[in-house]
C-alpha cells in the first residue's frame, strides 16, 4: 500500500496521454508499506539540524512536493495510483517481507488500514501533544512497520519477482535507480560487510507513457537465502523535479498462467541474450588455469535456442583461447557474433545488437561483475543486466519465453544464412537489384493453418519495426483476430537460395468497395529490404473475382517503426483526412521483378476452439 493519508492538494494530477493496459493481479503479493524517505535520512535527530527538512502533518520530514498523491485517473483494481513529486534526496522506500499472501487479502488488509490510518494518526498527535513526544504523532507509520515484521517473521514464501508498473507522464525519459540492502540495524552489529549479502542494484529507464519493469527473483537471490531483513527503494536520477504514478510495487508470485503474459510495449520480448564467461557461464579465469562449465549451463542454452533467443558472449579474454574453450565445451555453435578481447564490454554489447539489427533494449547481459554491469548497463540504452545469480532462472524470465516453434528452432541457422548473405550482396557492389534477382527469392501467401498459430502469436508480439498500425496482441486477441469473420487474414513464407526464412509477416485485410485496407501488417525484419511488402500488396490487390483501384493502409508512427513507414513513401503512399495511407502498387515494379508469389486464397483454418 501507498502512503496516501499524508498528502496535500495537487494542483493538476496526471491523466493518461498514451493507451495502455496494466497487468493482471498476481496470484500472490506482498504487503509492503510504501513512503517518501530521503537519501540521507538519520531521522529524527536530523530535523533539527538539515536544511532540507519540512514537516509533514505528522512532523516527519516532507520529500515529495505533494507527498503520495491518490491519482484516481490511473486506478488499478479499484486502487488509485500514486502520483509522486520527488524533492532533492527524496526516494520511494518499503521494507520488505516475503510473506506472500493471494491478492485479494493484500487488497482487503489495504483497504481497511488505508481507513484506520487517519483515526489512528489523529489519537496519535493528541497523545504527542500531551507527552511532548513527537514520534507518537507518526503512530500509524509505526505501527504498520511493525506489522510488517511481524510478517516478516512468518513463514516465508519465495516470489517470482519484483514487479514495477509506472507511468511516466512527461516527455522526456526517467531514470530510476532501484535497490535493495540488507537493514543493518536488525543484524549482529558484530557482522563485517563481507559476512552480508551484497545489495542488488539496478537503474531502470521509464520511458513516456506506461513501463512495467519486472526483476527475477534470482537477480536478488541472495537477498533471499539470507533470511535478513532489507529495504527496497527507487531513487531518481535526477535532483528533484521527476514527476511519476506508480500503480504497483510488487514482491508477487505469479502463477502459472502469468508467466507467458503478452508484455507491454514499454518492455518488449528480449531477442538475445550476451553471457561473460569467466565466472559467469564457468567457474574459474581462463588466463589462470583450467575452468569448469557450471551446472546446467548446457540446458540453458538448449531452452533458449529452442525458443528461438540468440545466443552470443562478450568477454575480457584471448579469442583464440576463449573460442577454443568454448568449442571443447560444445557451446561454440549457439553464439552469433561474439566479441572476445580487451575492450570495453558496452562496445561489445553495442556491435552484437547492430549485426544482428536488433534493438538494444531486445537485450539481456549476464556478468558475475557489479563493475561491468554497471558500465554496460550505464552506455548501453534499454540493455537489461543481471548478476551470474540470475543464471539459472533465466529460463523462467518473461521476457525470455519466446515460442517453440518451427521458425524459433531455425532463428539461430536463419542468422547465419542472413550473414551469407550479405558477403554475398559485397560482391555485386551497388547493384542491389541484381543481388536480389541472383537470391530467387519465393513468398508464399496464404490464410493461416493450425499450426501457424504459434509463430503468428510471436510476430504479433515481438514485431516492431515493420509493424505498420504499431499494435501487440495478447496471445488471447490474436484467436479472436482469426475468428473475425469482416477481415481475412493471411501468413507469408519467405525463401532464397540460401534458406529457408519461415514465416516472416502476418496480414489483416479487407475489401471495402474498390479498396483493399490493410487493418495490419506485421513483417519480419529480416525481410526488410526485399519488396516482400510490395509484392504482398500487388498479390491481394489481384485478387480473382475484385477489382481493386486502391490500397489502404493503417499506419500509426510509433518510436520503432520508422522503417514500416519508409516502405509506404517509396511506395508513394499518401495520408488522408481518415488517417489512412492511400496509394497503388504496380505488379510490374520492382517486386515483380525480385520476388516469385505463389498463393492460394481458401482459409485452411479450421475454427478456433
Amino acid at each position: 500500500m501507498f502512503e496516501f493519508d499524508k498528502h496535500r492538494p495537487m494542483r493538476e494530477a496526471s491523466r493518461p496521454r498514451h493507451s495502455y493496459v496494466p497487468a493482471g493481479a498476481p496470484s500472490r503479493r506482498a504487503f509492503l508499506l510504501w513512503g517518501e524517505h530521503c537519501t540521507e535520512c538519520a531521522a529524527p535527530d536530523c530535523y533539527a539540524s538539515c536544511s532540507l527538512y519540512e514537516a509533514r502533518s505528522d512532523g516527519r520530514c516532507r520529500r515529495f512536493e505533494y507527498g503520495v498523491y491518490p491519482n484516481p485517473h490511473f486506478a488499478r483494481d479499484g486502487r488509485p495510483a500514486a502520483e509522486v513529486v520527488f524533492r532533492r534526496w527524496g526516494k520511494i522506500e518499503a521494507q520488505a517481507n516475503l510473506r506472500l499472501l493471494p491478492s485479494g487479502v493484500v487488497a482487503a488488509a489495504e483497504r481497511v488500514a488505508g481507513t484506520l490510518v487517519p483515526w489512528i494518526d489523529r489519537a496519535g498527535t493528541l497523545v504527542a501533544r500531551l507527552t511532548g513526544d513527537q514520534r507518537w504523532s507518526w503512530l500509524s507509520y509505526s505501527l504498520l512497520e511493525r506489522l510488517n515484521r511481524r510478517l516478516r517473521r512468518a513463514r516465508a514464501t519465495e516470489p517470482d519477482a519484483f514487479v514495477a508498473e509506472v507511468y511516466n507522464p512527461g516527455e522526456a525519459p526517467v531514470t530510476l535507480l532501484l535497490s535493495m540492502a540488507v537493514d543493518r540495524s536488525g543484524c549482529d552489529p558484530e557482522a563485517r560487510p563481507e559476512q552480508l549479502p551484497r545489495p542488488f542494484l539496478r537503474t531502470l529507464t521509464l520511458n513516456p507513457g506506461y513501463n512495467r519493469e519486472e526483476v527475477p527473483a534470482g537477480a536478488f537471490g541472495q537477498l533471499i537465502s539470507a533470511g535478513l531483513a532489507f529495504s527496497i527503494a527507487l531513487t531518481p536520477g535526477a535532483e528533484d523535479g521527476a514527476q511519476l504514478v506508480f500503480l504497483a510495487l510488487d514482491l508477487v508470485k505469479q502463477g502459472a498462467r502469468s508467466v507467458k503474459r503478452a508484455l507491454s510495449p514499454a518492455q518488449p520480448a528480449a531477442k538475445c541474450v550476451i553471457f561473460d564467461l569467466d565466472n559467469t557461464l564457468w567457474d574459474g579465469v581462463l588466463l589462470e588455469g583450467g575452468v569448469r562449465l557450471r551446472n546446467g549451463v548446457g540446458e540453458i542454452f538448449r531452452g533458449l535456442d529452442e525458443r528461438g533467443i540468440l545466443i552470443s558472449v562478450v568477454s575480457k579474454n584471448a579469442p583464440e583461447d576463449a573460442l577454443a574453450q568454448l568449442r571443447r565445451l560444445g557451446l561454440e555453435d549457439y553464439l552469433l557474433h561474439p566479441s572476445i578481447g580487451w575492450g570495453p564490454k558496452s562496445d561489445g554489447v553495442r556491435q552484437i545488437a547492430q549485426r544482428l539489427d536488433i534493438g538494444t533494449d531486445s537485450l539481456i547481459f549476464v556478468d558475475d561483475n557489479p563493475f561491468e554491469r554497471e558500465e554496460v548497463a550505464g552506455a548501453v540504452p534499454g540493455v537489461e543486466v543481471l548478476p551470474d545469480t540470475a543464471l539459472f532462472r533465466l529460463l523462467e524470465h518473461p521476457r525470455l519465453q519466446g515460442a517453440v516453434t518451427e521458425e524459433s528452432r531455425r532463428r539461430r541457422l536463419m542468422y547465419r544464412e542472413a550473414s551469407a548473405r550479405s558477403e554475398a550482396a559485397a560482391a555485386y557492389g551497388d547493384d542491389y537489384l541484381d543481388f536480389l534477382r541472383a537470391c530467387e527469392i519465393r513468398a508464399e501467401i496464404r490464410p493461416p493453418r493450425p499450426d501457424d498459430r504459434e509463430r503468428i502469436s510471436e510476430l504479433v508480439q515481438r514485431t516492431n519495426q515493420l509493424n505498420f498500425s504499431g499494435r501487440k496482441y495478447r496471445p488471447d486477441e490474436v484467436e479472436a483476430l482469426l475468428a473475425d469473420p469482416e477481415r481475412e487474414s493471411y501468413v507469408v513464407r519467405c525463401s532464397d537460395r540460401y534458406g529457408d526464412y519461415g514465416i516472416v509477416g502476418f496480414c489483416l485485410a479487407r475489401f471495402e468497395g474498390e479498396t483493399l485496407r490493410i487493418d495490419d501488417l506485421m513483417l519480419s525484419c529480416r525481410v526488410q529490404g526485399k519488396f516482400i511488402e510490395e509484392a504482398l500488396f500487388a498479390h491481394l490487390a489481384a485478387r480473382p473475382g475484385r477489382r481493386v483501384a486502391r490500397i489502404a493502409v493503417n499506419y500509426a508512427q510509433t518510436a520503432r517503426n520508422g522503417a514500416a513507414r519508409a516502405v509506404l513513401d517509396a511506395l508513394r503512399f499518401v495520408r488522408s483526412e481518415d488517417g489512412l495511407l492511400y496509394g497503388m502498387v504496380d505488379a510490374d515494379g520492382a517486386a515483380g521483378e525480385v520476388v516469385t508469389v505463389e498463393g492460394s486464397w481458401e482459409p485452411a483454418l479450421s475454427p478456433i476452439a
